[in-house]
């Protein structure tokens, strides 16, 4: 085995370019900007140093390994306040290389620098004995909407799938967990139903048959929501039996002692409530 830690820059532009375009682009400037900026830029304050990355076999994969796509925005990226090195066979696919890494936070593919919800998962659904190894292949960006991950993030999907196919691997469950940049704009439920069913169709064409399990979150209380119950609507709405979308977690019930100061990223506790919360739906 050989450790690298040189995918740490695939996620260390995104956050702040996208932030500040989408932000200057609406009503929300000047204090509001530079608020929006801090809680989204990389957070490191507090946080040790980045980790190396030891290197393992992607395959082969047997019938008891998951390989779970985990896509949506920060609570579905490195933004918890605490990172987590899995205690079990919990590997990280990451989406630049096309390589497998021991996984530990934070998850090569997703943005930020804290600790995901995908690595707890993972030592979750091993211990609990329905599955050997899981594969964890990190797609989330901090602070995207639908509309982004339909358009200029839907490269995310079309690399990924690609690189998980060209090292002999695919996805056994999809866990999208998005919806609160959506929350602060004026999304109605009938657009987030319709472009998160575009969005799906992404992973059906590139022939991708696994079981999309779709999050209801909407909760970001420091950005001021006003679009929650379009949201939650929409997230309901967009449940499909023709293209396999099936109701995951609410995330929402996760409250403000499972949260940072922010209401909105998940301190460790909450990192641990969503991983529960979404392990009872791997099957």
């Amino acid at each position: 085995m050989r450790t690298s830690d040189q995918p740490e820059q695939f996620w260390r532009a995104f956050p702040l370019l996208r932030v500040v375009a989408i932000l200057t682009g609406s009503v929300l400037v000047g204090t509001g900007i530079v608020a929006l900026i801090k809680h989204y830029a990389p957070q490191t304050v507090g946080l040790p140093p980045l980790p190396a990355r030891v290197e393992r076999p992607c395959g082969p994969a047997s019938g008891r390994t998951a390989v779970i796509v985990v896509h949506g925005q920060s609570n579905a990226a490195n933004y918890g306040s605490t990172r987590h090195t899995a205690r079990e066979a919990v590997d990280n696919f990451d989406p630049a290389s096309g390589q497998c890494f021991a996984a530990v936070d934070p998850l090569l593919g997703s943005d930020g620098y804290g600790g995901n919800v995908a690595t707890r998962l993972g030592d979750i659904i091993i211990q609990s004995g329905r599955y050997d190894r899981v594969i964890i292949v990190p797609l989330a960006r901090g602070g995207a909407s639908i509309t982004y991950l339909n358009n200029e993030g839907a490269e995310l999907i079309t690399n990924g799938i690609a690189k998980l196919k060209a090292a002999g691997l695919m996805p056994t469950h999809i866990l999208f967990q998005q919806g609160e940049s959506d929350a602060t704009s004026t999304t109605t439920a009938e657009e987030y139903a319709s472009l998160l069913r575009r969005l799906v169709k992404q992973f059906r064409t590139a022939g991708v048959d696994a079981p999309f399990y779709l999050s209801r979150s909407a909760k970001c209380d420091y950005l001021g929501p006003h679009n929650i119950a379009a949201v939650r609507a929409g997230q309901l709405a967009a449940i499909d039996q023709a293209l396999d979308i099936r109701p995951g977690p609410d995330t929402d019930t996760i409250g403000n002692e499972g949260r940072v100061h922010d209401g909105c990223h998940m301190n460790e506790t909450g990192t641990l409530a969503n991983a529960a919360l979404w392990a009872a739906f791997i099957k």
